[in-house]
């Protein structure tokens, strides 16, 4: 996503009734060898496109960005129809327009915005009352995860990302080695069976502690890296939140949100996320799971995914 300049205001499409309509028509007419051929031998993954003149962003990578688009799709669609529902509510996901795969290489076509991570925009626009007013950046932050994990499930939804092409339902979790699980699975059960057999790794006698799985899926989003977390404003110069990067979102037990928002202390949006969320979620599995991604982390890849 393109930073906001210190001197620049956000901008604001006139087209009130679409103003995603003009990148849209050029995500949906643009030449799809030209963007390729354009990529190749880039290091980051992703660009904003045309370089010149700049339309749309663009993410790109292996077959996994197809699972990747397809949710922030539902995550769009769902905040969508909750900004209808509540028009206070200001949370946002950037408009997938077209998701496609070239020569081995998934393209993910997205909304171009103008906004900035939380500390650089608040304290760009609200530099006197930053201080004061950090709860309320952080407080939608907390606001987005928790409204994206009430998403309606999708009926047919498995544990992982829900997309078209089973092969590509792996799940992204920073429980797993490389954050990744080894294996797709179909249900619940297929994955409390995998990590038990983990745990029974992690401990010794006859009275080893299990993951008891909740059997309904949430929407999870759990990576609360601080840019992935983007604020402009809106017409009426409210603070508006675009959630981006959908690579870890996944339709999984509720304990696996619980298990990001209490563990994950890596930034510090995670410790403003905790606070808002955290006394809500169950801690249960969460020592067990502690064990878990340790035996992962020091293990092959497969490790558990048959008997002992």
């Amino acid at each position: 996503m393109m930073p906001l300049e210190n001197d620049e205001a956000p901008s604001h499409s006139d087209a009130t009734t679409d103003p995603n309509a003009a990148g849209r028509e050029f995500a949906l007419t643009m030449s799809e060898d030209e963007l390729y051929q354009r990529t190749r031998g880039l290091y980051a993954p992703f660009l904003a496109y045309p370089p010149d003149r700049p339309m749309v962003f663009v993410k790109f990578g292996g077959p996994a960005k197809e699972a990747e688009g397809d949710m922030q799709r539902l995550a769009f669609e769902y905040l969508r129809q909750e900004r209808q529902r509540d028009p206070s509510c200001n949370i946002h996901v950037p408009e997938v327009f077209k998701v496609f795969t070239k020569d081995g290489v998934t393209f993910i076509i997205m909304q171009l915005l103008l906004a900035a991570q939380v500390g650089d925009f608040a304290k760009t626009f609200d530099p006197l009352t930053w201080e004061s007013n950090q709860a309320l950046y952080y407080g939608m932050i907390a606001d987005g995860v928790r409204l994206l994990s009430r998403m309606p499930v999708p009926p047919d939804a498995t544990p992982g990302p829900y997309t078209t092409c089973s092969a590509k339902r792996l799940i992204n979790h920073m429980l797993f080695k490389d954050q990744e699980a080894p294996v797709v699975y179909d249900t619940v059960e297929d994955l409390e069976n995998h990590l038990n057999r983990v745990a029974q790794r992690a401990y010794h006698g006859p009275n080893r502690p299990k993951l008891t799985l909740e059997k309904e899926l949430v929407y999870c989003y759990t990576d609360f890296n601080g840019e992935n977390f983007m604020f402009t404003t809106d017409p009426d110069g409210r603070p508006r939140l675009y959630i981006v990067d959908f690579q870890h979102a996944s339709f999984l037990p509720l304990s696996f949100l619980a298990y990001a928002v209490l563990t994950n202390k890596r930034w510090s949006t995670s410790n403003w996320i905790e606070k808002e969320l955290g006394p809500s979620l169950p801690r249960h599995n969460i020592e067990v799971m502690k064990r878990i991604c340790y035996i992962f982390q020091i293990s092959w890849t497969g490790v558990g995914l048959r008997e002992v």
